[in-house]
This record gives structure tokens, C-alpha cells and sequence, in this order.
């Protein structure tokens, strides 16, 4: 019977790191089977390998640099439990169209890194930053946010863009929404972001500055994980108003915008690795002015700071 092989018994075999086996494979010097989702290592494509070695034209003792793996496999906690222990950049944040195109230019990059992005809220990228269980966060939060939520690590903020965000409504704005006070209006139906958001964050933080008790408002407690996913809620008719940022909106012929501040996004680096190779070529990309020009375009985004460095 042919014997089917893990990586990670393929690595034990060859005596290399399982995260060689893959890149061999993505090489095509190692021939593989997808069983289901997973691949798999015969031991007549093993042998074949073994033999094309002995004869020179493999370098399999060797520890292969990484470039990138086609991951479609397994799943994203594999890919970031690789990147973790390999030289790849895991990115926490939501995702954005300049996002989007930050990751496609590191892709293309003579000394970029690949990169995973690990879909979570703001919160929840800081904490991953703070564990050690994310490279980047990306966040609008306010710096002091930052600051307390990734204590004792030098951070260096890195500014993308700044955008404005506001309310979701219906076209013509029926209800006359035009501030948080507004929300308590028994006809008006409210679509939130989750808790962590910085979306929420700053949400919450009105209603108290305003002395707006949250049991007001109808709906608070329903909770959107994305501003496209809240946007869709005014759109079906399932809430009167919802809270995010003026690109979303386009999207949704039939919703208007109301604006209420601007934000800030950022991507928070610590401030160790900014100089290493893989996050030096993302901030240069960030700084060129090629990218600036792409994001405005793109986006209508405000790139006045693009590429900014902050200390903190």
C-alpha cells in the first residue's frame, strides 16, 4: 500500500522545518495529493523527491527562504501559526480598500514579506499586538486607546489615511438624524457596531460626554461586525439609522451619509521591528508618493498624513 505522508512527517523524514516541505511543494520539487483539504506526501512522490536529491538537483538540506505558500489548505489559524514562526507579517485589523492595495504592493515588492490579515476590531488587533500573537494592528482608535491597551511596548503609529464617518440613512433622511441625541427617538431603530470597535468606542464615549443614557436607544444592543454589514441594515429596511464611514455608503444606492468626525487610521508597529526587513519595505510603500496618489483616488480618502510616524 503507497503510504500517505503529513508535512509535518515529511519534515521529520528530511530532517528540515515542516514550513520547507511546503515551500518545496509550492516549488513543485516535491510532488503532493489533496485528501479533502489537506495534503497529503506519497511515498511514491516521497522516493521521487529522495531521487531527484541524490542526484543533485534538489537543494532540500537546505533551509529554504519563505516567499509565499498557497495556504487554500488548511486554514487561516494554520497560516497565522506559520507566519508566526517563519518570516511573514500577520496583520490584525478590518479589512479596507487601502488595505487591500498596502498588501498587494508588499506582495510585489523586492524585499516585501508575505501577509496574512487577521479579520478583528480594533480591540482585538491591539490585544493580538500586545500578545504577541499579531505583527500590525491596524486601528482608528485614539492614540491614549493605544496607548493603554498595548502598555510597556514602544509602538511606532504609522498613519494610512483619514477618512470621515457618520450616519447611515435612508435617501432623504426621513427621521432627521443628525446627531447621537437623535438616536432616542422611539421611531428611530439603531443598527450598532460590536463592542471593541473603534466605531463603538467612539459611540459610547458621545453618549456619556452627552450624559445619553444607552437604554434610550432602540437597538443599541444589535451589533454589526463590519460597517458594510450595518450599512446593509438601514439598506433592508431592518434599522432607520447606522454608524460608519462615508465610503461604505456608496456602495448602497438609496443611502444617504450624514457626517459626525473624522478618524485616523493607523497601523500600529512595535517600534523593534520597524527597521527589519519585510515592515522597512511597508513603510516605504506607505510613504511613496505613488501610494498616496492610489489611496486618493481610490478611496477619496484624506492622505495628508499618509505616511506619517508617530512615537508612542
Amino acid at each position: 500500500m503507497n503510504k500517505l505522508y503529513t508535512a509535518q512527517e515529511v519534515a521529520d523524514r528530511l530532517k528540515i522545518k515542516k514550513t520547507t516541505v511546503y515551500e518545496l511543494i509550492k516549488r513543485g520539487e516535491l510532488e503532493s495529493s489533496k485528501i479533502g483539504k489537506q495534503l497529503r506526501v506519497s511515498e511514491e512522490q516521497l522516493t521521487q523527491y529522495l531521487n531527484r536529491s541524490s542526484s543533485g538537483n534538489s537543494e532540500s538540506g537546505q533551509d529554504i527562504p519563505y516567499t509565499s505558500v498557497n495556504f487554500e489548505p488548511e486554514s487561516s489559524l494554520l497560516k497565522r501559526d506559520y507566519l508566526l514562526h517563519s518570516s511573514g507579517i500577520i496583520l490584525g485589523g478590518q479589512t479596507s480598500a487601502a488595505l487591500e492595495l498596502l498588501l498587494g504592493k508588499m506582495s510585489a515588492h523586492p524585499d516585501g514579506l508575505p501577509v496574512l490579515q487577521s479579520h478583528m476590531n480594533d480591540y482585538n488587533g491591539l490585544y493580538s499586538l500586545y500578545f504577541e500573537k499579531a505583527h500590525i494592528a491596524a486601528t482608528s482608535l485614539d492614540i491614549d486607546d493605544i496607548r493603554h491597551l498595548v502598555p510597556g511596548i514602544p509602538l511606532i503609529l504609522l498613519s494610512l489615511y483619514k477618512y470621515s464617518v457618520g450616519f447611515y440613512v435612508p435617501a432623504g433622511n426621513p427621521e432627521k438624524i443628525s446627531s447621537v441625541e437623535d438616536l432616542t427617538d422611539p421611531k428611530v431603530v439603531f443598527m450598532n457596531r460590536e463592542k471593541g470597535s473603534a466605531r463603538r468606542v467612539y459611540l459610547d464615549r458621545l453618549l456619556k460626554e452627552q450624559g445619553i443614557s444607552s437604554e434610550k436607544i432602540s437597538g443599541y444592543r444589535n451589533e454589526a461586525v463590519s460597517d458594510m454589514s450595518s450599512a446593509s441594515a438601514v439598506f433592508e429596511h431592518r434599522a432607520n439609522v447606522a454608524f460608519g464611514e462615508e465610503m461604505i455608503a456608496r456602495y448602497f444606492p438609496g443611502l444617504d451619509f450624514v457626517p459626525v468626525t473624522d478618524m485616523q487610521m493607523y497601523l500600529a508597529i512595535p517600534a523593534k521591528s520597524v527597521k527589519n526587513p519585510g515592515f522597512s519595505a511597508l513603510v516605504e510603500i506607505v510613504q511613496s508618493e505613488d501610494f498616496k496618489t492610489e489611496i486618493h483616488h481610490l478611496t477619496g480618502y484624506d492622505t495628508s498624513y499618509t505616511g506619517e510616524m508617530i512615537c508612542i
